[in-house]
């Protein structure tokens, strides 16, 4: 006797209904899905204890005719697809024939449907699949379905649910990405114990506001555009300083359909890379329209997954819109400060701005390679064996090798202007009595320049009050007082000029070459990015099968590689050119870091004057960000001091 056997069709429906219905909330999304997909404009679903015991869920859709109500029940069967090509232009949420069928044979159904154009509506009740009754019955024209004791002939499948509780806040969020995906109906959804949402239809932003009541909608930025390859993507994405501590509210709609999606994941998050601090997530709702051709949904039975036919197209778009969105509030909004019309107008002598900025990195390499803090001293060069053999994990990135654009190499010396104009950065070095003021440091050489400020800043049209705490700078300008964090403030400074400047003089080679095994997907890309990275002073080799690097940037040699690595692959999805810039980010911002000025160092006028002049930018608004995420910069209104002062309420 042979060995395979065929399956009854009861058998396989339950092993199908293993992959469709996990849990309550399965059977509601599966049941909502059909609803949308006949043309309902109203939807109530109700459920009793978490939707174990009893969910219903209506509609006002076209219904189902008499002769096909004991087909819809059948495995595979649906109105949605007809031959193996409308796979390539599915519009409809359903399509794969497997719902009813699954739900039927792991509970009780009951589904009363009146069709368009029928005198009555009609009844079929279901009993683990088998037809239990069939009759006339009434109500309007829709349908409703009845899904009783889920599982009650699989007690091995029910004895993995959880609590009545906890599958209610399952079924929950099904009903929150059903209304996030479909603002313009009308859906209501309670329990026995009341109402739990009730959205009446309308724009995007009142379904959000009907599924997250809690949110404050005026920090949430829209989002609208469409790429050049006809990806549109709208929806609504978070201020930057209004976010969550998990992604729960991060919500993805792919033609009409809420998934999972890595790709719109990933570039969300780098649109938001440079604003957030660890462990902080932007909350957004994204709906992204793309032509059906370019998107295959039949991935999963639960249909929660899509997959595009070109993923960098889908990040670019994505990437773009919601960088956009942001600038657009975030950057685009100058500060207001207006510059002065020539550098040493008043202020600093012109000469004396060239030698900050040379002095800002030069800064940054003395306090990398000279100061004893609490982290160590910065190595001039590689601690042996990384010198010749290959990367140090975690051995601090020196910065003297760095050169400008223009070639030229930073030296270990400060520059000779620069010590004539300005006083160094020093920990804790301020010259003067602690009874002089900052901002009128009489300590200066320059006597015109220590007499022309009277509170007032030469460099913009802003005044600085003074440094509070030893720590914060504050800056007055018409109706708004700006709160600056020194640090914050003077660590975005040195990261944009070293990130600006970064250049690698030489090639390393390595003693031990180092063996790269990569995925088909990491493959493809490195071999796109290859010409980039041999520009970049990389020798590498390809082999059967593997990667060969014989030969590094001079910055890389002294990264821990498989951080270099994962930092390289994290961009596989952006089109855009491979900067070492951007591969170095964490590094160059650790060191900008511990180079910047720190809290709790008294600052003379001139210190105070080179960090807001280098701060502003020339359309006058000030990075409200660190490099890490930080906030650099507070505003406040005069109407927020009333509001805080009751003046106002």
């Amino acid at each position: 006797m042979g060995k395979i056997n065929v399956l009854q069709p009861g058998v396989f429906n339950m092993i199908s209904a293993g992959e469709v219905v996990e849990r309550p909330a399965s059977v509601v999304k599966e049941l909502t899905e059909n609803s949308i997909d006949a043309g309902a404009t109203d939807i109530s679903v109700t459920v009793e204890e978490g939707g174990i015991r009893r969910i219903t869920v209506s509609d006002n859709g076209t219904g189902i005719l008499k002769e096909d109500m004991r087909a819809a029940f059948l495995p595979h069967a649906t109105s949605k697809l007809a031959e193996i090509a409308d796979l390539d232009t599915i519009a409809t949420l359903g399509f794969r024939g497997e719902a009813l069928a699954s739900i039927a044979s792991v509970s009780e159904v009951t589904l009363v449907s009146r069709a368009d154009g029928s005198d009555c509506a009609n009844l079929i009740r279901l009993e683990g699949g088998a037809v239990a009754e069939e009759r006339a019955d009434s109500r309007a024209k829709g349908t409703s379905v009845t899904v009783e004791n889920l599982f009650f002939n699989t007690p091995a499948r029910l004895k993995f649910l959880k609590k009545a509780s906890a599958e209610l806040r399952y079924v929950t969020d099904a009903v929150e990405k059903l209304v996030l995906a479909n603002p313009s109906l009308r859906i209501s959804y309670a329990c026995e114990k009341g109402s739990i949402i009730e959205h009446s239809g309308g724009e995007l932003a009142d379904a959000i506001a009907a599924v997250y009541p809690d949110l404050d909608l005026s920090r949430f930025i829209a989002v609208e555009r469409v790429s050049s390859s006809g990806v549109r993507v709208s929806g609504y994405v978070s201020e930057v300083n209004y976010t969550a501590p998990t992604r729960s509210r991060q919500t993805v709609i792919v033609n009409g359909r809420v998934v999972e999606n890595d790709t719109v994941s990933a570039a969300v998050d780098k649109a938001y890379r440079d604003y957030l601090v660890k462990r902080t997530y932007p909350m957004y709702v994204l709906d992204v329209v793309v032509p059906f051709d370019e998107v295959d949904v039949n991935v999963h039975p639960a249909k929660s997954e899509v997959r595009f036919r070109n993923k960098n197209a889908v990040f670019g778009a994505v990437f773009r819109a919601v960088e956009d969105a942001l600038k657009s509030v975030f950057g685009g909004e100058p500060h207001g400060f207006s510059r002065m019309p020539e550098a040493g107008d008043g202020g600093l002598p012109a000469a004396s701005y060239d030698a900050y900025e040379q002095t800002a990195i030069d800064t940054a390499s003395l306090y990398a390679r000279d100061t004893d803090t609490a982290y160590g001293s910065f190595p001039s060069a590689a601690p042996e064996p990384y010198a010749s053999a290959g990367f140090a994990p975690d051995v601090p990135f020196d910065l003297s090798s760095l050169r400008t654009a223009g070639g030229a190499r930073r030296g270990n010396r400060r520059n000779a202007a620069a010590d004539s104009q300005i006083e160094p950065f020093a920990a804790g070095t301020h010259s003067g009595s602690d009874d002089a003021f900052i901002i009128a440091s009489t300590e200066s050489d320059d006597e015109d320049l220590a007499n022309s400020l009277n509170n007032k800043f030469r460099l913009f049209d802003g005044t600085v009050v003074g440094q509070v705490f030893d720590t914060y700078l504050i800056v007055e300008r018409a109706n708004v007082v700006y709160i600056i964090d020194q640090h914050a403030a003077h660590e975005r400074i040195l990261y944009d000029k070293l990130s600006s400047s970064l250049a690698s003089e030489y090639s390393q080679t390595l003693l031990v070459p180092h063996k790269l095994r990569l995925s088909g997907e990491e493959q493809e890309y490195f071999e796109k990015i290859m010409p980039s990275l041999n520009a970049m002073g990389f020798i590498i080799e390809k082999k059967t099968g593997s990667y060969i690097v014989y030969a590094v940037p001079e910055p890389v040699v002294r990264m821990d590689f498989n951080r270099f690595l994962a930092e390289l692959f994290s961009h596989m999805l952006d089109d855009g050119e491979v900067k070492i810039s951007d591969l170095l980010k964490d590094v160059v911002c650790r060191d900008a870091c511990r180079a910047a000025i720190k809290g709790g160092e008294h600052l003379t006028r001139r210190q105070i004057e080179y960090v807001l002049s280098n701060l502003i930018d020339d359309k006058g608004s000030l990075p409200q960000k660190c490099p890490h995420g930080r906030p650099a910069v507070v505003a406040l209104t005069r109407r927020d001091f009333e509001k805080m002062f009751l003046r106002i309420v």
